[in-house]
């Protein structure tokens, strides 16, 4: 089950930044794209806040948003988005950070 969370919420956050991603459409101004993607910060939060050992002390809702707003450099595709693979590195991170997942 953990796996198939971790890569839910992997291409949840890519897809959010994907929407928002290109930079002629959207621009690079960060507080612009942290209001476009505060929910899904929000999403995460409520995520990990269920699914980890320390979660139950609660998960702040900007877990993420740093990382979904930060990305400034342009992909070959020309758009401003992390990849599934850095999400799930990013995400596991801070699940570990949050005593791991818990067991179901």
């Amino acid at each position: 089950m953990i796996n198939s969370l971790l890569d839910f919420m992997a291409k949840a956050c890519h897809y959010a930044q994907e929407h928002v991603g290109d930079p002629n459409a959207w621009g690079k101004n960060i507080e612009d794209r942290e209001g476009y993607l505060q929910c899904v910060s929000f999403q995460m939060a409520c995520f990990l806040s269920q699914n980890t050992v320390n979660g139950k002390d609660g998960v702040d809702w900007s877990i993420v948003i740093e990382e979904l707003t930060s990305q400034n450099s342009i992909n070959v595709y020309g758009m401003m988005v992390k990849s599934v693979k850095e999400w799930k590195k990013i995400l596991q991170d801070i699940a570990d950070d949050l005593g791991g997942w818990k067991k179901t």
